[in-house]
């Protein structure tokens, strides 16, 4: 059975696209077959993974297919990168996505339609979500069976994540009741600075008895920040980096999870 995830957090940089890249990779390393999904029209997925902003057919392009009710294959905008992972891109033409799916009948469904026409080919989804909580994002969260919530361990980490569990558990309750809280990742930690080691410890208090925090935090990394530029994975970039042996074990626990 494929598994959907959703990597999610309204708030801007805090890894998620890093987080999706390399989980999914880390996964297709672990021999599951992976999806990647660019549901973020800045496209940072798309060209962190080297692919061009003027790729041709695209995820707006398959959502707008559901939405008119056209056949057509589902898999004309999946891309193959060389880390064996395969990547539905996205662009800046997704923009006006958001505001299209106000008037769509069952609007909050139109990812999940797509995505469940790709799931015999998978057995991981991972939908790289914008830093919003708007009908994209309330789209990959119908879509999921859970979400992983990236944060920076800085000062106001924890109520920051106030909002977006409110949201997840209205998608819960309305649109979605499979979906669950994949958990909290801790991403571009100093782990060596007490400060950071306090606001992990402030999340810890207000949501460690409510959902998974996992063991292991992405440390602030050089090698990770560069990854982009070249196009692949930090297994690719340097296997031998603390950011690969961190997303090595986050593969790992969310194959434990399943």
């Amino acid at each position: 059975m494929c598994r959907v995830i959703a990597v999610a957090n309204q708030k801007g940089g805090v890894s998620k696209t890093t987080t999706s890249i390399n989980l999914g990779v880390g996964l297709v390393r672990a021999g599951k077959k992976v999806a990647l999904v660019d549901a973020d029209p800045q496209g940072h997925l798309t060209m962190g993974l080297g692919f061009p902003k003027n790729v041709r057919v695209t995820l707006k392009n398959m959502m707008e297919n559901i939405i008119m009710g056209v056949e057509f294959d589902p898999k004309d905008a999946v891309l193959s990168h060389k880390e064996g992972v395969d990547v539905i891109p996205s662009n800046k033409l997704l923009t006006g996505m958001d505001m299209s799916l106000l008037t769509v009948e069952d609007r909050e469904m139109v990812l999940k339609e797509y995505l469940e026409l790709l799931e015999a080919d998978y057995d991981y989804i991972i939908v790289d979500c914008m830093p919003s909580l708007g009908m994209l994002t309330i789209n990959a969260l119908s879509a999921a069976h859970s979400v992983l919530i990236p944060v920076q361990p800085q000062y106001y980490a924890a109520d920051g994540l106030m909002e977006l569990l409110k949201v997840v558990k209205g998608i819960k309750q309305r649109f979605n009741p499979k979906l669950e809280i994949e958990g909290i990742l801790f991403t571009m930690d100093s782990s060596r600075y007490n400060n950071s080691k306090r606001n992990k410890q402030a999340v810890k208090n207000a949501y460690g008895d409510e959902m998974r925090i996992f063991e292991d935090s992405i440390p602030r990394s050089e090698a990770l920040a560069e990854t982009a530029s070249e196009g692949v994975s930090i297994f690719s970039y340097d296997i031998r980096s603390k950011g690969a042996e961190s997303y090595k074990k986050l593969a790992q626990e969310v194959l434990n999870h399943a």
